[in-house]
């Protein structure tokens, strides 16, 4: 989608530097143009991100609802600029939305890129042709009371906000299954391990107990720091003061926000904080972190609990969702738990990222805001896609070894500690130390020694593990 001004078929457009060359058919203008020669970089545009586009094209919309309330815009004007707002909240003008999320102006290339494209469309509906801007300006209509430095937080907050409430969705897809396992695996006995050394008794079920609770807490953490982000400084104009905007601006705009968004979207509790400070959507990058975090370490133990099937644990069976090698015929690889700790590695990078984006930002803005929506959109959007399949590719499809898992836990010295009380811990070490000198099962010997009976394991076994 990059283009660039050199030899391309057009209309010309003048601004303050000179002339530059626009692409036939495109509603984009000279600013556009020379974002995309300045900043040739690979990466997502601004209409690959629906999430973006549709909150700063709501924004827009409130601003032009407000400019004609306020009669600072001439109604007729507004009317074609509140359609073409529609039309862009709708999907309707990415085509022309070609600024790279990364692009390097601190966001006044990706705020014109929307405001030329919402101008020439709105000239388009009024019978115009796009460019005559002495009807319908970029700047003098479009941006109205605003400027970049209110408009694309406040988007990128909003955007960020309907990116996590999908992200939250996956993850709750993750703690449901989860959940279900730990019903399902109640009486799945087993050996508990710590330290990957045997430990004491304990059920699969509440294995996944742990689990579960770790990415319920994870889900509902996402959930809260995502509400701050409906606090945003839209009316702060260019660094707070509201300079630019008429009176009685920020009151209407965020009526008809809420209105169009369908969200309690307010403004920033103080404007510039809200200008100079992008630590809730660090906030929010830390929260996610922690959620892979978590489903990561999930992930590591599906692998050691699966790990075999003849030289490993194989306590539990993962789905067999491709062959794992192209040369060891019958090898499965545990791939989905795979790709979960890939995505906490992710995670964890673009959080350093964002930290420092966020730390980096200079007296009244921050100017690294891109940095910060690149790279919480891709967490946001990478936690979508694999926590989902996450739940429904690995963990709904986990089947015990009942069997194994018995196994293990009876060759196991996990009993020793229901006889401590008895007997006293060095007492029981020294059983212990027989059991594994003599490569015996701690219960062979303990048996041996009339110190339990075989017909009373189980039920010590489900006497250890209940909690009181």
């Amino acid at each position: 989608m990059q283009i660039t001004s050199q030899n391309v078929p057009g209309r010309d457009e003048t601004d303050s530097l000179g002339t530059v060359n626009i692409p036939e058919q495109s509603l984009y203008g000279s600013n556009t143009v020379r974002a995309l020669d300045n900043f040739p970089i690979n990466d997502r545009v601004l209409g690959q991100e629906p999430c973006l586009v549709q909150s700063i094209a709501q924004i827009k919309m409130a601003c032009a609802l407000a400019n004609i309330e306020l009669g600072s815009i001439e109604e007729t004007v507004g009317d074609a600029l509140v359609q073409a707002c529609q039309e862009m909240i709708d999907g309707r003008l990415n085509e022309h939305l070609v600024v790279p999320i990364l692009e390097g102006s601190g966001g006044t290339s990706t705020n014109m890129n929307v405001n030329e494209v919402l101008a020439n469309r709105a000239l388009q509906l009024l019978g115009k042709k796009p460019g005559d801007y002495d009807f319908v300006h970029p700047n003098d209509h479009v941006n109205q009371g605003q400027s970049t430095n209110d408009v694309l937080p406040g988007a990128i907050k909003l955007a960020s906000y309907a990116l996590a409430q999908e992200a939250k969705s996956s993850i709750e897809m993750v703690e449901s299954a989860l959940e279900r396992k730990t019903s399902e695996f109640s009486e799945v006995y087993r050996l508990g391990r710590t330290c990957l050394q045997d430990a004491q008794p304990m059920t699969l079920g509440q294995a996944f107990e742990g689990y579960h609770a770790v990415i319920d807490r994870a889900a509902s953490r996402i959930s809260d720091q995502s509400q701050r982000l409906l606090a945003i400084p839209l009316g702060g104009t260019a660094i707070g003061t509201g300079l630019g905007s008429a009176a009685g601006f920020q009151k209407a705009v965020f009526e008809h926000l809420c209105d169009i968004s369908g969200l309690p979207v307010v403004p920033s509790q103080n404007r510039f904080d809200g200008m100079q400070n992008l630590d809730e959507f660090q906030r929010l990058s830390a929260e996610l972190e922690t959620a892979t975090g978590a489903m990561a370490k999930i992930a590591k133990d599906f692998i050691l609990l699966s790990s075999g099937p003849a030289g490993g644990l194989a306590e539990i069976s993962l789905p067999s969702v491709q062959p794992g090698s192209s040369i060891m015929p019958g090898k499965v690889n545990p791939v989905i738990p795979m790709s979960v700790i890939q995505l906490a590695q992710i995670v964890h990078g673009n959080h350093c990222c964002i930290a420092m984006a966020c730390q980096d930002g200079m007296l009244e803005i921050n100017h690294y805001e891109h940095s910060v929506a690149s790279r919480l959109f891709d967490s946001l959007h990478r936690i979508s896609e694999i926590a989902k399949t996450f739940a429904t590719r690995c963990i709904d499809g986990i089947e015990a070894d009942e069997s194994k898992s018995m196994d293990n836990l009876t060759k196991s010295f996990a009993l020793a500690t229901t006889l401590v009380p008895e007997l006293g811990y060095s007492a029981v070490s020294t059983i212990v130390k027989e059991s594994v000198k003599t490569n015996r099962a701690f219960l062979d010997v303990a048996v041996e020694r009339k110190l339990i009976a075989h017909d009373e394991v189980l039920d010590i076994i489900k006497s250890s593990v209940r909690i009181d």
